[in-house]
């Protein structure tokens, strides 16, 4: 479970499991994109 969190720059954050991330073989530096789907579900990808 990840938590919504609101910083001091008024952005709001949120921080993946690590075990996601290393599933999804993503490293520090990579880009995500975030999309929604047709249900208004997040998606979350590696940018290509």
């Amino acid at each position: 479970m990840v938590k919504l969190q609101f910083d001091s720059n008024e952005q709001f954050k949120i921080t993946l499991p690590k075990p996601i991330v290393l599933a999804k073989k993503w490293k520090k530096g990579d880009e995500l994109v975030i999309e929604l789907d047709e249900r208004g579900d997040l998606l979350l990808r590696k940018k290509k």
